[in-house]
C-alpha cells in the first residue's frame, strides 16, 4: 500500500517533542519516544487507573443524576444496578460516555506522557480518515444485517420495543459510536502503541491486545470467549494492515449499535447486557460476519490506497 510523501509540519509546541520514525506501521508510532520501556510502564499505570476507577466514578455519576432526576426512586443502590444492567436509559448513556472516556485519555497521555501528538493515535498518515472509516461502516452495517437476518434474527427477532425504546435507540445511535471509538483507542490505539513501543513483532501486539481485550469482558463461556478473541485479533490485525483505527472504529460501532438496537426493539436489551455464554452456532455466526467485513475493510483500504506506514 502507498504512504504519504511527506511528512507533515512539525508541531513547536514545547509539549510535543517526538514523532514516530519514518516508514513504521501503526504499533512502532511509540518507540522513537524518550525512554520507551519506562513511559509503557507509565500509560499501562494510566490504562488501568482508567479502567477500574475513572469509568465505573463517569457511569456511575450518570446513574446518581439520572437517579435524583427521577425524583430518588428507592435506594441509590439499587437504582444503580438496575440502570447498570441496562434498566434504565441513563444506564446505557452512562455505561456508553464511560468508556468513550477513554479517548480523552488515550490523548491526554499521548501528549502528556509521551510528549508525542495525539494525531497519530488515529492513524499514521497522521489523523482520522473520515472518508475510509464511513465507508466501512455502510459496508458492515450491509453485511451484519445481512448475516443477521440469513440466519439469528429470522427466528431470535419478536418485535416487543422497551418502553421509552426510542430515547435507547437515540443513545445506542448518537452516544455507541463514541462507545466503540473509546474502546479502540483504548485497546487498538493507546495499548497496542505502547507495547509496541518494547516489542518489534506486530502480530505479538495483536494477540496480546486481543487477550486482554477479552479478559475486561467478564464472565464468558468457550465460545463467546472465542468470539471475541477473534473479533479483536480482526480489529487489531486492521489496525496493523490499514494503517490506523478507522475500519475498527467503524466495525466496532455498526457491531454495537446493531447488537444493543434489536434487543431494545424486542425487549431483551438486559439479556444482552448480561450475555454470558452463546452457542457454538451464534458464535459460528458472529465470526463469519467478523471475517467477512475485515477482509472487505482491507481491500476497501488498498483501493482508496489509505498510508500504512509513518511518512518518509
Amino acid at each position: 500500500m502507498a504512504t504519504n510523501p511527506r511528512r507533515p509540519p512539525v508541531n513547536t509546541s514545547s509539549v510535543i517533542k517526538f514523532e514516530p520514525a519514518d516508514g513504521v506501521d501503526y504499533t512502532r508510532a511509540l518507540s522513537g519516544s524518550e525512554r520507551p520501556g519506562m513511559m509503557a510502564v507509565t500509560g499501562m499505570a494510566v490504562m488501568l487507573l482508567s479502567l477500574y476507577f475513572i469509568s465505573p466514578a463517569i457511569s456511575s455519576a450518570v446513574n446518581g443524576i439520572g437517579w435524583l432526576l427521577r425524583g430518588r426512586p428507592g435506594s441509590l443502590s439499587d437504582f444503580q444496578a438496575a440502570a447498570t444492567g441496562f434498566g434504565y436509559p441513563e444506564g446505557v448513556l452512562g455505561s456508553f460516555l464511560a468508556i468513550a472516556s477513554f479517548i480523552g485519555i488515550a490523548v491526554l497521555a499521548m501528549r502528556f506522557i509521551h510528549r508525542q501528538s495525539p494525531q497519530w493515535l488515529s492513524s499514521v498518515q497522521p489523523g482520522m480518515r473520515w472518508r475510509y472509516l464511513l465507508i466501512v461502516a455502510v459496508v458492515a452495517a450491509v453485511v451484519f444485517n445481512i448475516v443477521y437476518w440469513a440466519t439469528t434474527g429470522r427466528t431470535d427477532f419478536h418485535w416487543a420495543p422497551l418502553p421509552n425504546a426510542w430515547l435507547y435507540v437515540a443513545i445506542i445511535v448518537l452516544v455507541g459510536p463514541l462507545q466503540a471509538a473509546g474502546e479502540e483507542y483504548f485497546f487498538r490505539g493507546y495499548l497496542q502503541q505502547l507495547i509496541g513501543a518494547v516489542v518489534t513483532q506486530r502480530w505479538i501486539v495483536v494477540l496480546v491486545s486481543a487477550l486482554l481485550f477479552t479478559a475486561v469482558h467478564g464472565t464468558q463461556n468457550l465460545p463467546l470467549l472465542i468470539d471475541r478473541f477473534v473479533f479483536g485479533a480482526l480489529l487489531g490485525a486492521l489496525v496493523v494492515m490499514t494503517g490506523g483505527l478507522e475500519a475498527a472504529i467503524a466495525m466496532h460501532a455498526v457491531n454495537n449499535i446493531f447488537a444493543f438496537g434489536y434487543p431494545t426493539l424486542s425487549g431483551t436489551l438486559t439479556d444482552a447486557r448480561a450475555i454470558a455464554e452463546v452457542s457454538w452456532g451464534m458464535a459460528g455466526v458472529n465470526v463469519l460476519a467478523y471475517v467477512v467485513i475485515a477482509g472487505l475493510a482491507y481491500l476497501i483500504g488498498r483501493a482508496m490506497r489509505v498510508a500504512t506506514k509513518t511518512p518518509s
